[in-house]
């Protein structure tokens, strides 16, 4: 999905405020573990979302929660989000910083369900297959569906690679009834 306008320039801006201080290393390690909390709490989540807690309110819990613990490009980004009342779009904006740092590395994520856990060696393998055919380095997310009677479904952006069971009987039936 392509960041919104808000978002992209909120984003591009955290990023080249990073790239000057030469923090964005730090900056990237503070955004995945933002992302990780609000994952796992609901009520930050909640919190931050809120649009009856006043925006001072919202920049005094982000400076004793954070203060001290995340780079301080990175708690001047929360707070200026306060300020300018888009902290509501905090997690969309968090991932999309990470997307443009993956864009900037030429870096690009692989989604790829199978229907048992795949072995290093077989992600790697695929991680391969993947890199030669986007052109770009991959990183590969794995999970698993036990729906899937065998094999995977790849999705690297708008491609989709479906090498299960069932798609290749499917195909191979199709095959068969146009042959005859």
């Amino acid at each position: 999905m392509s960041p919104t306008g808000v978002s992209q320039r909120y984003t591009e801006a955290l990023a080249s405020a990073a790239e000057e201080k030469g923090v964005l290393d730090e900056v990237q390690t503070d955004v995945e573990g933002l992302i990780d909390l609000l994952d796992s709490s609901e009520y930050l989540v909640t919190y931050t979302t809120d649009p009856f807690i006043l925006p001072e309110q919202k920049r005094e819990a982000f400076s004793r929660l954070f203060g001290g613990k995340v780079q301080d490009l990175t708690l001047n980004f929360l707070l200026l989000l306060c300020e300018k009342r888009r902290e509501r779009q905090l997690a969309e904006m968090l991932r999309d910083y990470l997307a443009l740092m993956d864009e900037r590395r030429g870096l690009t994520t692989a989604e790829v369900t199978s229907a048992t856990e795949l072995s290093e060696g077989q992600l790697e393998g695929l991680r391969v297959k993947l890199s030669t055919y986007s052109g770009k380095d991959v990183r590969v997310v794995a999970s698993v569906d036990p729906s899937l009677n065998a094999g995977f479904i790849a999705r690297l952006g708008d491609q989709v690679f479906d090498g299960t069971l069932d798609s290749m009987v499917d195909r191979l039936h199709h095959a068969l009834r146009v042959g005859s």
